[in-house]
């Protein structure tokens, strides 16, 4: 036992011999001089915030001037058929062979598929809206790559009259060009020098302004003079937006509705929108062509079509008629182009 009891008594004393070792050889030496301070260096020039790019569009001003302009636009308005109609979106928008330009989600599913119609009905359809022909920035480097409306799509556009075929502006007008196209193209001849139609809806449907400022669409034949018609400058310098989105209270317009200062930027003479009278012009001949139409039983004195056989020359002369009223410009959209049309559809009944 005693041997044990000095045993551990010796392996301690070892342990604690050990621990002075190491303590005095760790231990800290005498604190060195202190160091030269160094001179401040420049402080450099503060960032840009980081929402400032995003808040000169996004802020409340904006919002509200443009919410305003597009509920008075003829986009917002033209939702109803008529004043206590069901609305637009809930008709046209749900069905689909219409929703691509009725409804926000036909629109957007159409954009996808690169189809005219949808797959199916719209069950629940929305009218279109901001995040309609908006969508997220591609690139928030406006200063190297310009500016980024996130539009939705900007690529040229297929006919719906002719799939063959395809327009392009060349800028972000391609997008109105989606639905402001005629759905249906001329008549044609059936073998007989006849055309037949059943529908008081005949025509190119609404809105075919985009294939009027290219001088195409209408019913031609060789009688037609189109010289000038086609390649004009509201096409090829022009646009849409250049005419129809000038900036008005200090944003891009969404009213849509063009103003004689536009024009001017081109037109310096221009006092209103009757330039060289060329819109008492056209609606003088389109007088003329309705009377025409009407006595030659075409169309009813309020407009209405009236469905039957009729010669491929007087069926082209309605068509025509039906593409300049739904054009709505009056002529200003392509002038030569309009003339044409007129002037041929009305030589139809001589």
């Amino acid at each position: 036992m005693k041997k044990a009891r000095l045993f551990f008594q010796l392996v301690g004393i070892g342990i604690f011999a050990i621990s002075l070792i190491i303590v005095g050889c760790t231990k800290e030496g005498p604190m060195g001089p202190a160091g030269t301070d160094g001179t401040d260096g420049i402080d450099g020039q503060d960032g840009q915030d980081g929402t400032a790019s995003c808040i000169a569009c996004h802020n409340a001003t904006v919002e509200a001037t443009v919410t305003a302009q597009y509920e008075s636009s003829t986009h917002e308005g033209s939702q109803n058929f008529y004043p206590g109609s069901p609305l637009v979106s809930d008709y046209a928008g749900a069905r689909n062979d219409c929703a691509k330009c009725h409804s926000h989600e036909g629109f957007l599913e159409t954009q996808k598929t690169g189809r005219d119609t949808t797959a199916a009905a719209i069950p629940i359809p929305t009218n279109i809206t901001c995040n309609t022909c908006h969508e997220s920035h591609a690139s928030f480097d406006f200063e190297a790559d310009g500016q980024d409306f996130a539009l939705r799509t900007s690529i040229p556009v297929a006919l719906l009259m002719d799939k063959s075929s395809s327009l392009d502006f060349g800028n972000s007008s391609n997008l109105c060009t989606n639905c402001h196209q005629p759905r249906s193209g001329p008549p044609v001849d059936d073998g007989t020098g006849n055309f037949t139609h059943s529908s008081i809806r005949f025509g190119p449907h609404h809105s075919p302004q985009a294939t009027m400022v290219f001088g195409i669409g209408g019913y031609e034949t060789l009688t037609g003079d189109y010289s000038g018609a086609r390649n004009t400058t509201h096409n090829t310098a022009g646009s849409c937006i250049l005419c129809h989105m000038n900036e008005k209270d200090d944003v891009a317009s969404h009213d849509w509705i063009p103003t004689v200062e536009s024009c001017q930027e081109c037109h310096t003479t221009l006092t209103d929108f009757d330039y060289n009278g060329l819109q008492t012009e056209i609606q003088d001949k389109m007088a003329t062509l309705k009377a025409l139409l009407v006595a030659n039983g075409l169309i009813e004195e309020g407009g209405n079509t009236i469905p039957g056989t009729f010669t491929i020359e007087y069926a082209g002369a309605l068509f025509n008629y039906k593409t300049v009223l739904e054009d709505q410009s009056h002529g200003i959209h392509n002038p030569a182009y309009t003339r044409a049309l007129l002037n041929e559809s009305i030589a139809a009944f001589d």
